[in-house]
């Protein structure tokens, strides 16, 4: 390859980049909210891998007669909660994309901050998957520089 095409094809590579930083941060955030959702419904467990607070014994008892589980904590009843909580560009610029992950309706955000109260933020990611979100995001980027 010439060396003036591969100046053209750097310029090309630091373009398409640039473009496209605002899907490419929702991607990785996409990545991180369905592992913060399956550590939490699955294990009801933080970002720092202690299980939340149980439930209060009349939620509790309550959740159980009506067959759900009782054993940890996983902020799953009727599902609405986690199909509402979405990732969102705050803020870009030719630099940089701000990604939210947060409640897409005011019941969700609702949620998310009663239970930040009691319990932190719910939907803080854990150092191993934003690692694994790392490491996606990484194999995405050097595609870009496949000549």
């Amino acid at each position: 390859m010439a060396f003036e095409r591969v100046i053209e094809r750097i310029r090309q590579i630091k373009a398409d980049i640039t473009n496209n930083r605002e899907a490419d941060a929702l991607r990785i955030a996409f990545d991180l909210t369905a592992l913060i959702k399956l550590r939490i419904q699955t294990s009801g467990k933080d970002a720092s891998g202690s299980a939340f607070a149980d439930y209060v014994p009349a939620y509790a008892k309550e959740r159980k007669n009506s067959g759900y589980q009782v054993g940890y904590v996983d902020f799953t009843r009727t599902g609405r909660l986690f199909a509402n909580i979405a990732p969102r560009v705050e803020n870009s610029n030719v630099f940089s994309a701000t990604v939210v992950i947060e409640g897409s309706d005011q019941r969700s955000k609702d949620i998310v901050a009663g239970a930040a109260r009691k319990r932190g933020n719910i939907l803080q990611a854990s150092e191993s998957e934003i690692e694994l979100a790392r490491s996606a995001n990484r194999s995405r980027l050097e595609k870009y520089f496949n000549f």
